[in-house]
């Protein structure tokens, strides 16, 4: 990743600094300041679980002791670590939305003269973001610039006015919910959300039609696979699911679903965090429900689609049912007969269609 080759080539510290890391990549940056800077106190934090567990890995295999690093896997910072970091290096996250999240959060944690780093490509919106950092801090440089990547510093200096509006904004401020209401099966329910969870301030069309033709057997035993803020999950407890288990990957969704199982009084249902099915262990369902994602970057990618539905195979009890919504020019039906031995609509719309899989003992899956 160029931005966090850049980013490295700015690292200078001093021993003893507090330093915290805003978005851990695959790990290497982690890495190189640890080996780099022994004596730095460092923390690192990302709102995806695999990419902190990954960074974990990282470390320990070039040998830096756990006690070296606090690999904070939390969507909000303790109160103790207000205005305690001598410096913050931020990967630029998905989304101004986050991005503005992040740079508010940062603005807290930084000591008098701290000093904040941001680095992302031009693709990924690294000018915005930039231009909000300059706006929220009073100041701003570009220490480095190649190949469309740049890294931008900033120096945290005592209040002279007020903070840009767009910093109160509900979910950008840290502690604080985007809010909407979602009518589903009859019933209005109150959702909470954050920046950098899918479609966090609506329920998106495909989701929508995968709500409208949703059909709970009685007594079912339910999965909801990337729950993003557990609207899937909590839909089907409403109609009568015995069990319902929600997972995903990101810590914000995570905390959205909890919050709102919360919320709307949902007590059968259970949230995971981790990679697709990983975290559920030998748990079986009657019925595995998702809307996968279908981008990497910026590139169509039904790798994660893939490994989802060959999991949801084996997660399923004999009669049970996979059920996605996807892009009508994305063939997961094709993924689903390979691995189920059969594939059908089950709705559609203009832009998406409601795909499903059986499990039945007769068919080529089960061989």
């Amino acid at each position: 990743m160029p931005a966090v080759t850049l980013l490295a080539r700015c690292c200078q510290l001093h021993p003893l600094s507090r330093v915290l890391l805003m978005g851990c990549d695959l790990g290497a940056l982690s890495v190189y300041i640890a080996r780099l800077f022994p004596e730095v106190h460092l923390t690192i934090t990302d709102q995806n679980f695999t990419a902190l567990e990954l960074c974990r890995q990282a470390l320990s295999t070039n040998g830096i002791a756990p006690h070296r690093v606090n690999i904070l896997a939390a969507i909000d910072f303790p109160p103790e670590l207000s205005a305690s970091q001598d410096a913050i290096f931020m990967l630029l996250p998905k989304g101004r939305l986050l991005s503005r999240r992040w740079l508010v959060q940062a603005h807290s944690l930084l000591k008098p003269s701290g000093h904040l780093y941001l680095a992302g490509s031009n693709r990924a919106g690294i000018r915005s973001v930039d231009a909000d950092a300059r706006q929220l801090f009073g100041n701003g440089r570009v220490l480095a610039y190649k190949k469309g990547n740049r890294v931008a510093e900033y120096s945290l200096q005592p209040i002279t006015g007020f903070l840009p509006d767009w910093a109160s904004m509900p979910g950008v401020t840290p502690h604080t919910w985007v809010e909407f209401n979602i009518t589903v099966s009859g019933h209005t329910l109150s959702i909470r959300s954050l920046p950098g969870i899918f479609s966090s301030d609506h329920l998106d069309e495909g989701t929508a039609l995968l709500l409208a033709n949703l059909r709970i057997p009685g007594r079912a035993r339910v999965l909801d696979v990337g729950c993003g803020y557990g609207i899937i999950g909590i839909s089907a407890a409403i109609q009568g699911a015995s069990l319902v288990h929600l997972v995903d990957n990101n810590l914000l969704a995570v905390a959205a679903t909890c919050e709102n199982l919360s919320l709307n009084h949902i007590t059968c249902a259970k949230v995971f965090t981790g990679d697709l099915l990983d975290p559920l262990g030998r748990y079986q369902y009657d019925l595995i429900l998702s809307n996968p994602p279908f981008h990497r970057g910026y590139q169509v990618d039904d790798q994660i689609a893939q490994a989802m539905i060959r999991q949801s195979f084996q997660a399923l009890n004999q009669g049970g049912r996979l059920v996605i919504v996807a892009n009508r020019f994305i063939r997961y039906d094709r993924l689903i007969k390979e691995t189920f031995g059969n594939a059908s609509i089950l709705a559609e719309s203009g832009k998406f269609h409601l795909l499903s899989g059986l499990k039945s003992s007769n068919l080529h899956g089960d061989r």
